[in-house]
């Protein structure tokens, strides 16, 4: 049964939500304000805690604010009679789980309860599930990590030289132990300074592809003996044992195995020709072999296994030294364990390679006795643990293949150790930092090469180490391989290894770049909508008044020049009635009212100010009509445009910007055609240009207020182009910063003038969404010509 904590000041509305609750099946505690309501949940547990937002003393907001911070696994429930947009915004910041607006009824406070409890067991177990699968990556991670050590190992340790090769003789992988057999560091093979190919000696070169078809053709495995000629001239015999891996379209991909310095056994077999003749016949024989020998080392018994092994029959075997028949020699062999027989723990045990059977044997060997104590002799058994020995390569080859999963993820991975040095470096992360593992393995990030913002991430890595919890670090600054600006995300989780009390990290990230140039694209998009919005707005509201002031203002002309000839007709009334002797002081009268009032004036001034309103209507309508076309909803499709229009709604709408520090010269052609492009986008593009133009004209003349530059706006026809100018007399680019204007995020403008987006847009609208160029000429001190050239027909 969910238990529910009900905060109001109103007693009858907790009495009210109290008995609604516990009428629905719930448990129902009250309290009258924050303190209280504190005071319950420090002493006891609730599923939801439902609080009004206006209370004496601490306010509803603050409550749930430490609920949530204290309690997360305790919902909250906003019921208040206040439905204010704002105060509901704020209060889903917070993460409440539902709203009530008094007055309420019941039913939709029963609706918002169980919704509100819903959704608190739905958090709980996303919070579990996302613990559970953090743990489960710890423990992948540890695995994986202990399996790298223990692949290092075998690699390292193994009498062998490990290798991965291509069909054109580059190498992916070869071990350590290169150097001892050809005197070259790895490196020279992994870098592709040398292909193996340039070491084997140029007769023995034609043979070496056979094996691998045959290897295709069967199980795929390969063994073959050929010479190399070593880093100081010397000449080596290599026994090459591996398997070919096939494409999924059954081709050869690539190859991997190992190789053996044989050049001392290549010797002996050169002249035991006809017992290596013998070694290859019994070499794909059965592994378990039984012997019993005297103590002079001649057989006296074999198995069949054995017989079928070596290839002799049974009865030719019978007399003859076990070293001759198991391991095709002469003499005995070298620190024969039988020399000391007497002083051996029995039953002895011994791991060896037989190149005689051309196996791995573990060889097991127990004494004979005569009657009366004495050592008759032994008798051995030896196991073929090739195959064991193959699944060891099978393993080292899946340590490959992992390592190749984890370079190919598309995240930046990257693995320190408890002392902070690096143990991971991936692909993404060499292609993200322009650095090989190779060059960074083993050391630490604050002493890589790189221009980032370490401090952030140092401090991220610092408190991750610290609270042993996950840690987010979004928008670093970083100077990518090319020299561009760019920006990362990275999340830093605590890893414990089982041999290590101290935490080790992997951090995980992504180049996020691209996505911050398209926000910074949407944003900017937004932006001139909201305002070309509002330009719209202003236009249709200024529009109405305008119109009826010039209806008018024309309707006093015209009433002005009918009133005109009425007063020329009352002059020449004047000038008749001074001849009536008994209307010559009314006409006094008249002349001196026209006197007072200065008729002459207002006859000539009223025409004059009715003219000049007329003029300013008009050019008030000329700036309504350029910010409504300028305003136009956007087209996502190339239409022919008359760019010389477009370029004078821009300059009249940036008016304000340029009309205070330049004059402005437009030599626009007026017989230039229509050009297909994007309006919207393109009257962007001219704003941001000639805004820019405005800036740099405003940077060179601020020491000098009574001196303006020159804005010179100019189209033509070039070829099939479309070029368009804008030329200012402003400060002109440094040429250091050249290269780097059209980047995204660079600006030199002080904080609050420019964003660094206003030609990194420009550029992508030019150039990648219409196929065309912008350019500048520029000259310190004397100002910048931006080019923008549009081609004239639409591709």
């Amino acid at each position: 049964m969910a238990r529910i904590l009900v905060v109001d000041d109103e007693a009858a509305i907790r009495e009210l939500v109290q008995g609604a609750l516990k009428s629905f099946g719930y448990q129902c505690e009250t309290a009258p304000n924050a303190a209280a309501a504190r005071a319950l949940l420090k002493a006891q547990d609730f599923d939801l805690v439902i609080s009004d937002v206006i209370m004496p003393g601490e306010n509803g907001l603050d409550l749930i604010a430490h609920v949530v911070e204290t309690y997360p696994d305790t919902g909250t429930l906003i019921l208040s009679a206040l439905d204010d947009p704002a105060l509901t915004q704020k209060a889903l910041d917070l993460g409440i789980y539902g709203y009530v607006v008094k007055p309420f009824d019941m039913t939709s406070l029963r609706i918002h309860v169980a919704c509100a409890l819903k959704q608190r067991e739905v958090q709980m177990a996303n919070r579990r599930y996302r613990e559970d699968l953090e743990r489960l990556a710890e423990q992948r991670t540890r695995e994986l990590h202990r399996q790298q050590q223990d692949y290092a190992a075998l690699v390292t340790n193994l009498p062998c030289v490990v290798y991965t090769g291509f069909t054109d003789w580059s190498v992916a992988f070869v071990s350590e132990k290169v150097r001892d057999v050809t005197g070259y560091e790895p490196e020279v093979f992994l870098s592709g300074q040398k292909r193996w190919s340039e070491c084997i000696v140029p007769e023995d070169l034609p043979t070496l592809s056979e094996p691998l078809k045959k290897a295709m053709a069967r199980d795929g495995t390969f063994i073959r003996e050929y010479r190399i000629v070593d880093a100081h001239g010397q000449i080596r015999w290599i026994q090459d044992r591996g398997r070919v891996i096939l494409s999924p379209e059954s081709n050869l991909d690539h190859v991997s195995g190992v190789f053996f310095d044989i050049t001392e056994q290549k010797k002996v077999r050169e002249a035991l020709e006809q017992a290596k003749e013998e070694w290859e016949r019994t070499f794909d024989a059965v592994p378990a072999l039984i012997q019993v020998s005297d103590k002079n080392r001649r057989i006296l018994k074999v198995n069949a296994a054995l017989a079928n092994r070596v290839g002799i029959p049974r009865e030719d075997i019978i007399g003859r030294s076990c070293y001759d028949i198991i391991y095709g020699r002469l003499e005995k062999c070298p620190q024969c364990p039988w020399d000391n027989a007497e002083s051996l723990n029995f039953p002895l045990e011994r791991e060896v390679y037989n190149e005689h059977l051309g196996g791995y044997f573990h060889i097991t060997s127990a004494p004979l006795y005569n009657s009366d104590g004495s050592l008759a002799g032994c008798i051995s058994v030896s196991h073929d643990i090739t195959a064991l020995k193959e699944a060891e390569q099978e393993v080292r080859r899946a340590h490959w293949e992992l390592e190749q999963l984890v370079s190919a993820i598309s995240s930046i991975l990257i693995g320190l150790d408890p002392q902070g040095r690096i143990t991971r470096w991936n692909t993404m992360a060499e292609s993200v930092f322009g650095l090989l593992s190779t060059e960074v393995l083993g050391k630490k990030l604050e002493d890589l090469p790189l221009e980032w913002q370490w401090e952030r991430v140092q401090l991220a890595v610092e408190s991750c180490r610290r609270k042993k919890r996950i840690h987010r670090v979004e928008d670093v600054r970083f100077t990518r391989p090319d020299g561009q600006p760019g920006f990362l995300g990275f999340t830093i989780n605590p890893m414990r290894l089982d041999h290590d009390t101290e935490l080790g990290l992997l951090i995980m990230g992504a180049e996020i770049t691209q996505r911050k140039l398209l926000e910074a694209q949407l944003a900017q998009a937004q932006k001139l909508e909201s305002i070309g919005q509002l330009a719209a707005g202003i236009a249709h509201e200024i529009n109405t008044p305008v119109q009826f002031i010039g209806d008018n203002t024309r309707f006093l002309e015209d009433a002005f020049r009918d009133l005109s000839r009425l007063l020329e007709k009352y002059q020449e009334l004047v000038q008749r009635a001074r001849q009536a002797e008994d209307l010559a002081n009314l006409v006094r009268e008249v002349e001196e009212a026209a006197e007072t009032i200065d008729l002459d004036y207002l006859l000539t001034e009223i025409p004059r100010a009715i003219e000049q309103t007329l003029e300013g209507v008009q050019r008030v309508a000329k700036i309504v009509l350029a910010m409504k076309e300028f305003s136009h909803p956007d087209r996502e499709e190339k239409v022919p445009t008359d760019i010389n229009r477009a370029l004078e709604n821009t300059l009249t709408v940036a008016r304000n910007e340029w009309k205070y520090v330049a004059d402005l010269v437009a030599e626009l052609d007026p017989n230039l055609p229509l050009v297909p492009c994007i309006p919207g986008e393109m009257n962007q593009v001219f704003l941001n240009i000639v805004v820019n133009a405005a800036h740099a004209v405003k940077d060179a003349v601020k020491d000098q207020p009574d001196t303006k530059g020159t804005i010179t706006v100019a189209t033509r026809v070039v070829d099939d182009w479309c070029e368009i100018r804008v030329a200012d007399t402003g400060t002109g680019i440094p040429e250091k910063i050249r290269h780097r204007i059209f980047d995204p995020f660079f600006t030199t403008k002080e904080v609050g003038r420019g964003t660094g987006q206003g030609l990194a847009i420009s550029h992508h609208v030019v150039v990648e969404k219409h196929k065309g160029q912008l350019l500048f000429e520029t000259e310190e001190g004397r100002g910048t010509t931006f080019i923008i050239r549009l081609p004239m027909e639409s591709s």
